[in-house]
């Protein structure tokens, strides 16, 4: 979370994850004269997602507050929510311009959202020349009411609904424009807005009444003690792996932004070598980033550093959801995070080792930067990569049990609780935030196990065989068919929390997609860029070697 100052009211003031997914237009859907439909094709789809998340019909209410809410609305105005951009396929720096887009979006305040649900959808329609027709679309929303799963969540019910909106629904919509039309599914709208049906599902609990968390005497002492003790009683010399080369400082606040592929090939072969060396795609990302750190900082400035780790709760709620919940498809807040501490040890091997490979490349070589990674290098990366998953799959074997959000009941004011964080010394220089695969075919839903799927292959087989009596046909089968390409994920910055954020995702089958944010002014520009063709080169280094 961001902490609002007098001087920052025009700023976002709560960490706003965002999903960027590109959406491959079916061909029967490609020619210009469709481009009216498919707009009320994709806000049909997206009315039905809102209408299955309750999370995306909230406001919250008394926000300045010791005790805020949320509170449900009656309907949603897509003028306030959905943005439509018409793209040229032939901008030759196309990528750059999403990625600023994206950039802007992750620090523009929710102004025209007062009293509205916290998210909003940009999408920009990229007419096909040389490629597909494609969308991307932007999903940014309040990390307060939904985590980073939750956007991958977004996604996956969005494809799902993109493949079974009829064209009688889209031409009802498209055709409306005063009055309100209701098709078979119960959805209501009219002029861009959705009206929300009584029967529409209620909020899932909270994950602390959702989990049963249990938490020792031990734990919640320690960590009471070092999560919400006062400033004023930190040691006076704090630990050498807080992150103290890039202090909190509030202000300004602006996050810089940059994405990276790793082609599909090449994730394959780091992934087999994940499997060899008994680590994952996470632990790896933990290590190369360490190592980048350790070579680019000075030793004077960082001695040691504490990495973080993302945690999905949602696995260990299943058994105590309530009848009708399915926690691995509801967007909620259901994320935990572990620490991982690299001593100074650690630090100095792997800063003597990549000295090593500098002081390898030839005197004529103008670019140091291009030089692999020497043996001593890449093994004590393996060996961070296989340590930190160890870490990890520890953490998970606990469950539950001295989280910390099982300690969430002893803070009675969070607005206080980061204001106090905000003097502290930054505790994690950075995290990892892994959402794994987006299936983007267009078979895929957000199914959580083979059976679930069946049965809802077996219902679209019938939705279908009644949509073609009626004389309509799904999206969903033949040349109708939506897919997704690509996707991005990443989180604006964090004041409080780590430095440097990775957030990598993929499409199942296609490239792996590597997203980096930081704080401006709080990570040096240089620093951040050179960070991230770190990790471009050592990924393509390990993937291709």
């Amino acid at each position: 979370m961001a902490v609002k100052t007098k001087d920052e009211k025009k700023k976002s003031s709560i960490i706003r994850p965002f999903g960027n997914v590109r959406y491959i237009i079916p061909p029967s859907l490609a020619a210009p004269e469709h481009h009216d439909r498919i707009v009320a094709w994709v806000e049909d789809a997206i009315a039905r997602v809102v209408l299955e998340h309750p999370a995306l019909r909230l406001d919250v209410v008394n926000a300045d507050t010791k005790r805020p809410a949320w509170v449900a609305v009656d309907e949603i105005d897509f003028a306030h929510h959905i943005t439509w951009e018409d793209m040229d396929d032939t901008a030759e720096n196309y990528e750059e311009i999403l990625r600023a887009k994206i950039e802007k979006r992750l620090d523009e305040p929710y102004t025209k959202l007062t009293g509205r649900p916290q998210w909003r959808v940009l999408i920009l329609f990229k007419k096909g020349v040389h490629h597909p027709s494609s969308l991307d679309i932007v999903f940014d929303y309040s990390h307060a009411f939904s985590d980073g799963t939750s956007g991958k969540i977004f996604h996956e019910t969005l494809l799902r609904t993109l493949n079974a909106t009829t064209t009688t629904t889209t031409t009802n919509i498209a055709s409306t424009e005063t009055s309100t039309e209701k098709d078979d599914d119960g959805v209501l709208v009219a002029n861009r807005t959705l009206k929300i049906p009584p029967s529409a599902t209620t909020l899932p609990p909270p994950v602390e009444k959702l989990g049963k968390f249990s938490v020792s005497a031990k734990f919640a002492i320690s960590t009471a003690w070092r999560e919400l003790r006062p400033a004023s009683l930190m040691t006076s010399s704090p630990s050498a792996t807080h992150a103290h080369w890039a202090p909190i400082q509030p202000t300004p606040y602006a996050t810089r932004f940059r994405t990276f592929d790793i082609e599909a090939v090449v994730l394959r072969n780091i992934l087999t070598a994940c499997r060899a060396h008994e680590t994952t795609l996470t632990g790896l990302l933990h290590a190369l980033t360490l190592a980048s750190l350790a070579a680019r900082i000075k030793e004077s400035e960082a001695t040691a550093f504490t990495g973080s780790t993302a945690l999905d709760l949602r696995r260990f709620l299943g058994r105590t959801a309530p009848k009708g919940l399915e926690p691995s498809r509801t967007m909620a807040d259901y994320v935990s995070q572990t620490a991982h501490v690299f001593d100074a040890d650690l630090v100095r091997e792997i800063r003597a080792a990549a000295a090593a490979t500098t002081t390898t490349v030839s005197d004529d070589d103008d670019d140091d930067d291009d030089a692999p990674p020497s043996p001593p290098l890449v093994n004590l990366i393996w060996r961070c990569a296989t340590r930190v998953r160890s870490e990890i799959q520890k953490r998970l074997d606990h469950g539950l049990k001295n989280d910390l959000v099982g300690l969430m009941r002893l803070v009675s004011d969070w607005r206080t609780q980061f204001r106090t964080e905000a003097s502290k010394p930054r505790p994690y220089s950075f995290v990892v935030t892994n959402l794994g695969v987006l299936d983007g075919s267009s078979s895929s839903s957000s199914s959580p196990d083979a059976a679930a799927a069946a049965k809802e292959e077996e219902e679209e087989k019938k939705k279908k065989k009644k949509k073609e009596d009626r004389g309509s046909s799904s999206s969903s089968s033949g040349n109708n068919s939506w897919t997704i390409e690509h996707a991005v994920f990443a989180i604006s910055a964090e004041v409080c929390g780590a430095a440097f954020q990775v957030s990598p995702i993929s499409v199942r089958n296609g490239a792996l997609c590597v997203s980096c944010s930081w704080q401006e002014c709080v990570v040096d520009g240089e620093l951040g860029e050179v960070i991230v063709a770190d990790l471009r080169r050592w990924l393509r280094f390990l993937g291709e070697s």
